[in-house]
């Protein structure tokens, strides 16, 4: 028997990168996953991938920062599932957004809007569904090691990354009571599709396997081993959390 049999399991951002690695680990463990993002192509792949292997998947295209695409699709993955015992709150914006003085008010809005508000709107009608149905549920916030520390020319990403910690220490306190944990992960230099080119530079590699105790870089089941601890009966009593998934990023004084 799987680690999450018998669970229901909604992942944002859940077709490609560490959202796919998510929902294809949550699936190997018995969960029935309702995935979601705006690329409907990369869901309904993910989709057949998790079937073939003789899991339960559901694709539901939506944008979170559209609030009744997000409140529709808290109801369809209700629907589809009977009930919602997990989320992963990973769909997001990554990259940098230039200098500081140079950030466009609009650049700044879609981090908040896609990184920070987009998360708090179904995180809080998921929480809702859990404590209205008395379900000692799991919340799962995608960070990064931005939440703790930002780069250069990263304002609004690492702004909309820490307030989303911030977000889940108080969703931590508040929930609680009714028996929800509420986690984040703190993902650092994790290879995916999208950045898989850079790694492919000699001289970036060198400069990573320099700076980062455990390697250049990790890999997206690495996040999804630690998701699936924070979604699984065994987390009992962590809650208001941050597992950084960095190889040693942040624990290595850079000077």
């Amino acid at each position: 028997m799987g680690r999450l049999e018998g669970k229901a399991a909604l992942i944002t951002g859940g077709g490609t990168g560490i959202g796919r690695a998510i929902a294809l680990r949550f699936a190997a463990e018995g969960a029935r996953v309702v995935i979601a993002q705006r690329n409907a192509e990369a869901l309904d792949a993910t989709v057949a991938d998790i079937e073939a292997d003789g899991g339960w998947a559901q694709a539901v295209p939506t944008d979170i920062t559209q609030t009744d695409q997000v409140l529709a699709l808290v109801d369809q993955a209700i629907e589809a599932t009977g009930r919602l015992d997990i989320l992963v709150n990973n769909a997001g914006r990554t990259g940098r957004a230039g200098a500081f003085l140079d950030v466009e008010l609009d650049v700044w809005r879609d981090f908040i809007e896609t990184n920070l508000t987009g998360p708090f709107v179904i995180a809080q009608a998921v929480a809702r569904h859990m404590v209205s149905a008395r379900i000692p549920g799991r919340i799962i916030n995608t960070g990064s090691v931005d939440s703790f520390a930002s780069e250069m020319q990263a304002a609004p990403y690492a702004a909309s990354k820490g307030g989303l910690l911030m977000l889940t220490r108080s969703m931590a306190i508040e929930l609680g009571g009714h028996g929800i944990a509420v986690n984040l992960l703190a993902p650092g230099p994790i290879l995916v599709d999208k950045n898989a080119p850079r790694y492919q530079d000699p001289a970036l590699v060198a400069k990573r396997t320099e700076a980062i105790p455990l390697g250049p870089f990790g890999r997206v089941e690495d996040v999804a081993a630690a998701a699936l601890f924070l979604a699984s009966d065994e987390c009992q009593y962590v809650t208001g959390s941050a597992i950084t998934i960095d190889g040693g990023t942040l624990a290595k004084a850079h000077f």
